[in-house]
C-alpha cells in the first residue's frame, strides 16, 4: 500500500475525528494570517501525529460568486500516510472491526445463503 493510498481502519476513525475536532476548536475564531497558518500546520501535524497519521495542509483562497477573491483562506487537511507505515493491509484487523460494527454501526456477519445479518458466522461441519 503506497503512502498516497491511505485508508484508515474503522477503529482509527474516532482518533481522526478527535484530532479534527481539537484542531477546529483551537482555530475556530482565529484569523488566518501567515503566522497563524504556520501554527495551524504545526498543530495539525502534532495532533494527527498523536493519532498515528501524517498530514498535508493545503490553503485555498475563497472567492465570491463573481470570482473576486475575498482574502479568506481555508485549510484542506489530507491524510498522507501513517507515522508507522504498513506494508500491506491487515485483513484480520479489518475483519474484526467490521464484525464489531466499527465500520457502519451494524455488528455481525452477512449469511451468504440468506443475505441476513447474523451475530456469528455459520459453523462448517466437516466429516
Amino acid at each position: 500500500m503506497s503512502e498516497a493510498e491511505i485508508e484508515p481502519y474503522p477503529d482509527e476513525l474516532p482518533r481522526i475525528k478527535k484530532a479534527f475536532e481539537r484542531l477546529q476548536r483551537e482555530f475556530a475564531n482565529t484569523p488566518m494570517t501567515s503566522s497563524s497558518q504556520r501554527h495551524f500546520e504545526m498543530s495539525a501535524s502534532n495532533l494527527f501525529g498523536e493519532a498515528g497519521f501524517k498530514v498535508h495542509v493545503e490553503w485555498r483562497e475563497l472567492a465570491a460568486v463573481d470570482g473576486a477573491t475575498l482574502g479568506v483562506h481555508q485549510p484542506l487537511v489530507t491524510l498522507t500516510g501513517r507515522v508507522t507505515p504498513e506494508q500491506e493491509t491487515d485483513h484480520d484487523r479489518l475483519q474484526h472491526n467490521i464484525r464489531a460494527g466499527l465500520a457502519d454501526g451494524v455488528k455481525g456477519v452477512i449469511d451468504v445463503n440468506t443475505g441476513l445479518i447474523k451475530e456469528e458466522p455459520s459453523k462448517k461441519i466437516i466429516y
